[in-house]
């Protein structure tokens, strides 16, 4: 329906109407005058033609001052979508021929495989008995009973067939076939409700047609990016169009794996609450596959030479509980080394120890070994890369007196051929036996002829600062100890002190560094306080977080790990609080008398039991260790866990910190090792005498392939710059690079930097997802979806309520649309024609 009402504004204005009125008024006196005086001199017919195109022209002037304006309402009916979003990630690949009889009899029957309306309620019979766990019925009432022997058994073998055609069909080519097969496709159901908008997605989505579904489906395009599940990309495609029209549903046909770390929940919640609701269609089966893969792997990407680095793997072991599995870790050009694990229920864990005698890169491959009846056996394997550097890290060890704990660290770093250690001790004896004392009792000391640094912390990797009093650093040093872990992202850690630090000390500075807060001493006293060591005082409980770093491990699966934390000795006095919100618990005290203070779940942040703490701060990082006798630890053990423990910590922060430079710069990628797809930050630190030299410097990255000749152009070019607030860091993103290895240069203008070419490199591996760990639909996940998105989950045989379930009454707008008369192009053009037809009649007849 549409109304048309035409409307002057031009009266709206009372002043302004009055003046064109009187104008308009004027304009035709004025007209008559001149035609008394014309009839003197031309014909009476002339006259009266030249009155006629002077009044149309003041008529049309009169129209437009008027400013007429026909407003134009339209009534339509306005069609909602319906998203459709079919997920094609690889699990969407596997078929589930270990699904229950049940689930694999609704996608028969979903696809018109079998049944039909004179039998649907036998066929409800039949799985509502397969899900209560019994034989179906394969007869009923209506059945001749003379045929009921040969029917029942006509019907177990049709049902068989059936089932072996299903177990052929990939999940996504059973969502496909429903949505788009033979047999009432969906498409065209939805169809009648509403304007149907097609999606694919994986890591991404693609909006498509129709008619493309089956090509997509089969071979999904390379920017759907299938090694990812992301249910919040089905989701997304509702606005990813830009389109304003209403959406009555989200229809999403997945089978719930999700691993993209987003929360698809909460955007369906936001669907939901702007009545959108969604409608998940659960594909594949709940049961676990028998299926052995790898769930996760831990390996350090960086090691140094001659060090032990560990590689280790969680396996998914569904199906295979109690059998022994086969893993071997393969080398280029080196035996493999193989292990045997006996799988617990579901997860098997599997350490490997690698040797790192040769420096340089090192490819390896993870392998389990196939068995029989694997539901895929593509997921079986991984691989990765480790490098191995000749670097020394450098670690300051500062303390106010030369206690146990500084003794014992001192001596477990000093005999570590990869590290290179100065010592600080402010208070220490010194009869003068010697030029000088043992220890150092400055921070920083200027040696002959070189110009000392701007800060004692430059180029290193870890400072350890013990039980240092108020006075043995100026504020100036604190703001340098700030400044090397947030701008040069140096590693900080705070050992606990029974004489000043951290109780001793009310600093802004050292509030912000301390990853905890309400700090308390917790001394042993009484029988506890004596007994022995494995008896003495509290214990130390590692949280899963600090089960997954370095340093933390001691033997060479996770369940050995725990029991060695367990049996380390005691601990009479510590310094514990409570994390900081940003902060994460490595380690709890446990058994010290206070239980109220125990967290009810281990890493709890309500603890006041803290230990170990960590933060990342800047662009570095701070631990708090709330003990100073980590050297109980080497009772009757002497090295094996203190001088692992201390090795490990100097490593762990070393990973920190660039890998290559001068004395002028430290440069590299965050992580040498990406994943294709990944976005990693190249950073630059300088020294601040460099900058101070050359105030003028800009830097760029220069990106090329490993094996390019050094005179070929970069493939990219980042520029460096620095961060707010951080003029010693200049920094940059890259993305997007292929799979492949990588050398990037730093280039600096207006500077000097040495005749050494500056290059680290990068090296970006195949995306590892863990899309294939896990195979199993997630029901769970999906009627999360559904319960936060206002609408149900359904399986494959439900789907034909959809139609209904998205019906809505008819939506109508109005649509109004105004046009401005007076302003048309046309009433200037019939303006000049009349205008000039006058001046022409008027030339003719020889008027002036």
């Amino acid at each position: 329906m549409s109304d048309r009402q035409l409307n002057l504004h031009g009266f709206e204005a009372i002043a302004w109407t009055a003046v064109w009125l009187f104008a308009v008024l004027a304009a035709a006196v004025l007209i008559v005058v001149l035609l008394r005086y014309e009839r003197k001199l031309v014909p009476r017919r002339v006259g009266h033609v030249l009155l006629a195109f002077r009044l149309g022209l003041l008529a049309l002037l009169a129209w437009t001052f008027s400013q007429p304006v026909l407003s134009w309402t339209l009534d339509r009916a306005v069609a909602g979508r319906i998203v459709v979003a079919v997920d094609v990630s690889d699990s969407m690949a596997t078929s589930d021929a270990h699904a229950s009889p049940a689930e694999k009899l609704r996608w028969a029957r979903a696809l018109g495989m079998i049944g039909n309306d004179a039998n649907r309620d036998r066929l409800d019979h039949w799985i509502g008995a397969y899900e209560a766990g019994r034989e179906p019925d394969w007869f009923d009432d209506a059945d001749n009973a003379a045929d009921k022997p040969a029917l029942a058994s006509a019907r177990q073998e049709h049902l068989q067939n059936v089932f072996a055609q299903v177990d052929a069909l990939s999940r996504k080519e059973i969502a496909r076939r429903l949505l788009d097969g033979a047999n009432a496709p969906l498409l065209s159901d939805l169809a009648d409700a509403g304007r149907v908008q097609l999606v694919a997605f994986a890591g991404g989505n693609l909006s498509i047609e129709r008619e493309t579904l089956s090509q997509v489906v089969g071979e999904p395009p390379a920017g759907l990016r299938t090694g990812k599940s992301d249910l919040s990309q089905a989701l997304a495609a509702v606005t990813s169009d830009g389109e304003d029209s209403p959406v009555l549903g989200v229809v999403v046909l997945s089978d719930g794996r999700d691993n993209s770390g987003q929360e698809a929940a909460r955007l369906a919640e936001r669907l939901g609450q702007s009545a959108t609701p969604v409608y998940p269609v659960m594909f594949g089966s709940s049961l676990r596959p028998r299926d052995l893969s790898i769930a996760s792997l831990d390996y350090p990407q960086t090691v140094s030479k001659d060090d032990k680095p560990v590689v280790t793997a969680v396996l998914n072991t569904s199906g295979f509980g109690g059998e022994e599995i086969v893993v071997r870790l393969e080398r280029e050009g080196a035996d493999a080394i193989e292990r045997k694990v006996r799988a617990r229920d579901q997860t098997a864990e599997v350490q490997f120890q690698v040797d790192a005698a040769d420096v340089g890169r090192r490819n390896y491959t993870l392998r389990v070994e196939p068995r029989k009846g694997e539901t895929r056996a593509d997921n079986n394997s991984r691989s990765f890369a480790m490098s191995v550097v000749d670097e020394k890290i450098r670690i300051l060890l500062v303390d106010g007196e030369a206690r146990w704990e500084f003794r014992f660290i001192d001596n477990a770093l000093s005999r570590d051929p990869n590290v290179e250690i100065r010592r600080v001790v402010f208070r220490q004896p010194y009869i003068g036996a010697l030029d000088e004392p043992f220890f150092s009792r400055t921070l920083s000391k200027p040696q002959p002829g070189i110009e000392p640094a701007d800060s004692p912390f430059d180029g290193l990797d870890l400072v350890i600062l013990g039980d240092v009093a108020p006075n043995d650093l100026t504020a100036h040093d604190w703001q340098q100890l700030d400044n090397f872990v947030s701008d040069e992202g140096g590693t900080l850690v705070f050992v606990a002190g029974k004489q000043n630090f951290p109780l001793g000390f009310s600093s802004p500075v050292v509030d912000r560094l301390l990853p905890l807060t309400d700090l308390r001493a917790v001394p042993v006293t009484g029988p506890a306080a004596f007994g022995p060591p494995s008896e003495r005082g509290f214990h130390l409980a590692l949280t899963p977080e600090a089960e997954k770093e370095l340093m933390f491990q001691f033997a060479d699966d996770s369940a050995a790990n725990r029991d060695v934390w367990s049996s380390l000795p005691g601990h009479s006095w510590g310094v514990l609080g409570k994390a900081k919100p940003a902060a994460t618990v490595f380690a709890e005290a446990v058994g010290i008398g206070d239980e109220r203070a125990l967290p009810e779940q281990p890493g709890s942040k309500s603890t006041a039991n803290a230990a170990f703490v960590h933060q990342y701060y800047g662009a570095g990082q701070v631990l708090y260790i709330g003990i100073d006798s980590t050297w109980r630890w080497r009772h009757r053990v002497g090295d094996t866990y203190h001088h692992r423990f201390w090795g490990q910590l100097g490593r762990w922060a070393a990973e920190n910190r660039s890998s290559v430079g001068n004395e002028f710069v430290q440069f590299g990628p965050e992580q040498t090792d990406i994943e294709e797809g990944t976005a990693v930050t190249v950073r630059a630190r300088w020294s601040r005498q460099f900058l101070k030299r050359f105030p003028g410097l800009t830097a760029k990255a220069e990106i090329s392939r490993s094996d390019a000749p050094a005179e070929a152009a970069p493939i990219t070019t980042i520029a460096l710059k620095p961060p707010d607030d951080r003029p010693q860091v200049a920094e940059g993103r890259v993305s997007d690079l292929p799979v492949g290895d990588y050398r990037i240069k730093l280039v600096a203008k207006n500077s000097d930097l040495g005749p050494a070419e500056i290059s680290a490199p990068l090296y970006v591996t195949p995306f590892r997802t863990p899309e294939l760990s896990d195979v199993a639909a997630n029901p769970q996940l999906l009627t999360e979806l559904a319960q936060a998105g206002g609408g149900r989950l359904l399986l494959p045989d439900q789907v034909h309520e959809l139609p209904q379930l998205l019906a809505r009454p008819e939506q109508r707008t109005a649509i109004n649309r105004d046009y401005e008369l007076w302003n048309h192009w046309m009433v200037l053009v019939l303006f000049f024609t009349l205008l000039t037809t006058e001046w022409i009649v008027r030339k003719l007849h020889g008027l002036p």
